[in-house]
């Protein structure tokens, strides 16, 4: 009788947790950050890196925007700037966005979600002052989860994202070509959380004489690059370093997400499916006509209502049987 208890080969099997195997690389989409003072042309630079990148932009702006002054030199579409910059604000925001189908989306000034009106400075101070967050973190507790969503959803956009960083003011006095002293006016430390600029794939400063450094890119070629006024041409060729590699798994439409929410036939699994797959993607707030076809609603009110008629025929049916 065969000994069952021998292995059949000398060699280690595969961890189910852990199924190494080869690398590689697959086409990514830009998470661009660009930081620099004021006058450093970060607006313009964005909407030339955007243009190079993509057929169509879409431009969120903050509070004071100025980006229609760039729209005899650049395609993209606009909304009124935002008063309010809260973290939910811009995960609706993007959520419009992604239902148009924008290949690119400008985020002008993203440090406004962080010290502007609404802004998550703001919401922590709320919050402390309602005492959620508890004397040790002063509101911290309840409002970073809800910063980290968030970026999670700004990084979750089917397109690439690029945002503008402010910079605090600094000068730099140093001599000219016949030695008298002068302060040029420099970029320091982005405004936002400490560490933002660690969470984009390719950041850039900007100095006021409007040329831009690339501080962090993946790509040996961009990596280190200065560049004099950077136009669509520098945003293709950050496009072409994205498209090097295998093509990513594609993503359902949203107009395809829509359709199967209001499938008649759907069953309460299906409808909890979606619904999960919606949340995954940032896209509840989606705006869709309802069944009248004229009232709004979002996406993910919409389906959780279809979910609790369901449940509610179902029991129904199920007091009839009884």
């Amino acid at each position: 009788m065969a000994d069952t208890t021998t292995p059949t080969t000398d060699h280690p099997l595969h961890h189910p947790r852990f199924p190494f195997g080869p690398a590689v690389k697959e086409q990514s989409r830009g998470r661009i950050a660009l930081a620099g003072p004021s006058g450093a042309g970060k607006t313009f630079t964005a909407l030339a890196l955007a243009n190079g990148l993509g057929h169509s932009t879409a431009v969120i702006e903050t509070v004071h925007g100025h980006a229609s002054a760039y729209a005899d030199l650049f395609g993209f579409d606009l909304c009124p700037p935002l008063a309010y910059c809260s973290p939910e604000t811009l995960i609706t925001a993007l959520a419009a966005c992604a239902a148009q189908g924008y290949d690119s989306v400008i985020i002008d000034s993203f440090s406004l979600f962080w010290s502007g009106p609404g802004g998550v400075l703001e919401q922590v101070g709320l919050a402390a002052k309602r005492g959620s967050g508890g004397p040790r973190n002063s509101g911290w507790d309840e409002v970073r989860p809800r910063e980290r969503r968030m970026l999670e959803a700004l990084f979750a956009y089917p397109g690439h994202v690029l945002v503008t960083l402010r910079t605090a003011t600094e000068y730099l006095v140093e001599p000219d070509e016949q030695g008298r002293q002068h302060a040029r006016r420099v970029g320091g430390k982005p405004v936002g959380r400490d560490g933002i600029e660690y969470e984009f794939t390719f950041v850039a400063s900007l100095d006021t004489d409007h040329t831009l450094v690339v501080d962090k890119a993946l790509s040996p070629d961009l990596s280190g690059a200065a560049v004099a006024r950077p136009d669509t041409e520098f945003g293709a060729r950050i496009g072409a370093w994205l498209s090097g590699g295998q093509p990513p798994v594609a993503l359902e439409p949203v107009s395809s997400l829509i359709e199967r929410a209001r499938r008649r036939e759907a069953t309460f699994d299906e409808l909890g499916a979606l619904m999960r797959t919606v949340r995954a993607r940032f896209l509840e707030e989606v705006q869709i006509a309802d069944n009248d076809g004229v009232s709004p609603i979002d996406l993910g009110v919409y389906i959780a209502r279809r979910g609790t008629e369901l449940q509610a025929a179902q029991a129904q049916m199920a007091d009839h049987s009884a």
